[in-house]
């Protein structure tokens, strides 16, 4: 099967649509974001092999940016210079945010590089395609993904730091990346599936479900709001959102079903009823799409229309040998336009991360 080329900028199917719906006035996403899992494996083309020529960019930037004595993190895009790779970079955005919103680089050769070099180099990727956001209380701007022996049952726990069963949910930026450097022994595959896909499903077989996903819900914070305390939850976020004609999701039924219980507002049946749809209907094998990571593949998805999810996995028992992913959230200027209150998804203000904090939230009796 064909795979998009990285040298050629792929063509983009549509424009930027508008006003083709809202929550009053729904409509079917009749768009390439709306896929289904035989779509994605019949046409390939959201697959990008890494080409030489841009390797060859990436290592000379790499190069340059360690002789300017610049620490990884503090490299901008202007440091860290892609003449050709840009442009590849660029067509990326189009195809996330105007395309399937999925697109997979492969065959970056990981085995070359130490991790210090492979932070410098995903990072100055970044750099090219938007802005980094904080994804913890540490202020970290690229996360380690590895199972590091937590309890993803208890709330406090993060499920990219266990190596359970992950359910169908979407992070709170325009952009997720993940850049695989060591898979797992067994299991750990990437599970991908179409949020504006599930929004057809729920027209076509649900319809009276199609309010209640625009209502507002409180999603739970696991301690990582702004003040810290770990029964903070969201302001009230709607799970579908219209904002000048384009369709955005935000989903994460663990954390849905999880802020009604902390601020003791259970969900009604209703309400129940159509999340569960939600999170049934994104693991339907017609609509779910899997895959293993292979070390060396970089997965960009645009979180308004795509949920994922990851499969449980054994790890090696050797440290060195354990899996670990790089994970980017990012922003960018082709994004879609959203609506200030759905944007705000850590109490942080509209597209901003998780806050840093210095000091954790002490409970008193």
């Amino acid at each position: 099967m064909a795979s998009g080329a990285m040298g050629e900028k792929p063509k983009i199917m549509i424009t930027h649509p508008r006003l083709i719906g809202s929550a009053e006035n729904p409509q079917r996403i009749e768009l390439p974001c709306a896929w289904y899992r035989n779509e994605l494996e019949a046409d390939t083309s959201w697959i990008w092999p890494f080409e030489k020529e841009h390797i060859e960019e990436l290592d000379a930037a790499l190069r340059l940016s360690k002789e300017a004595g610049l620490t990884p993190f503090a490299v901008t895009k202007k440091d860290f210079p892609l003449p050709g790779f840009a442009n590849v970079l660029d067509a990326l955005l189009d195809e996330l945010e105007f395309g399937r919103g999925v697109v997979l680089m492969r065959g970056f050769p990981v085995e070359r590089y130490s991790e210090d070099d492979l932070r410098r180099l995903y990072w100055g990727i970044g750099t090219h395609m938007g802005g980094a956001e904080s994804q913890n209380i540490d202020g970290e701007l690229m996360q380690d993904i590895s199972d590091r022996g937590f309890d993803y049952t208890k709330t406090e726990h993060r499920g990219s730091m266990t190596s359970a069963l992950l359910r169908p949910h979407c992070d709170i930026t325009d952009v997720v990346g993940l850049l695989c450097i060591r898979d797992a022994k067994e299991g750990g595959k990437s599970t991908l599936c179409s949020s504006s896909t599930i929004y057809n499903e729920i027209l076509d077989q649900h319809p009276e479900h199609i309010q209640t996903v625009h209502e507002g819900y409180r999603f739970d914070l696991d301690g990582k709001g702004p003040t810290g305390h770990p029964k903070e939850v969201t302001n009230p976020l709607p799970i579908y959102s219209w904002c000048e004609g384009r369709l955005s999701c935000r989903y994460n039924q663990k954390a849905i079903e999880e802020g009604a219980a902390k601020i003791d507002e259970p969900l009604t049946e209703q309400q129940q009823a159509a999340v569960s749809f939600i999170g049934d209907t994104a693991i339907r094998p017609d609509i779910q799409y899997e895959m293993d990571f292979q070390p060396g593949d970089i997965q960009w998805l645009n979180n308004y229309v795509i949920l994922h999810s990851r499969t449980a996995y054994m790890d090696h028992d050797d440290p060195a040998k354990k899996r670990l992913l790089l994970r980017l959230w990012l922003n960018h200027a082709k994004a879609r336009p959203l609506n200030d209150d759905f944007a705000n998804k850590a109490l942080m203000g509209p597209r901003k991360g998780v806050k840093k904090r210095t000091a954790t939230y002490e409970l008193v009796d």
